[in-house]
């Protein structure tokens, strides 16, 4: 009796534990596939003005990687999870290297500001800017918070 009553809360800290970590794994999953599909359908979009946040395609991607539709009503795919959550930066290839940039917004024939006759990025990436806060409760107390900062780069496809 006295062993099992020293092993009972050795278990139920594994167990609870183990819960815990796939909750944080399952979380970060969802973000990342929701990521994803919104990086996706802006990379595949044509005509898309990545130098103006108030852009109808960008907002629609966003609405897109929050709720899973374009009209931004239901739930949230991720509890917690909101537009405004969301950060979306053109990148452009270094000329004679494997390396990116940030494709900046500027007036210049080089920039990603189409509307001043800039060129369309090489690549979008979409991230959640300072991560997205999750707290990792256990029975009777909680651990705290974590940042889980999900980052996804694709290349632009459309025009």
């Amino acid at each position: 009796m006295v062993e099992l009553a020293l092993q009972i809360p050795l278990v139920m800290m594994l167990m609870f534990g183990s819960v815990q970590i796939g909750r944080v794994f399952y979380t970060y999953h969802a973000l990342q596939k929701a990521l994803r599909g919104g990086a996706g359908l802006l990379a595949r979009s044509a005509n898309v003005d990545y130098c103006n946040i108030d852009d109808a395609a960008i907002a629609d991607a966003r609405n897109f990687m929050v709720f899973g539709n374009l009209q931004g009503e239901g739930t949230p795919v991720v509890a917690g999870l909101t537009p405004g959550m969301i950060q979306i930066l053109p990148e452009r290839g270094i000329s004679g290297s494997t390396g990116v940039a940030e494709c900046l917004c500027t007036e210049d024939v080089e920039s990603c500001n189409t509307a001043a006759g800039g060129h369309v990025p090489d690549f979008v990436v979409v991230n959640l800017g300072s991560g997205f806060p999750m707290t990792v409760p256990f029975p009777y107390m909680n651990l705290g918070t974590i940042n889980l900062h999900v980052s996804v780069r694709m290349p632009v496809t459309g025009g």
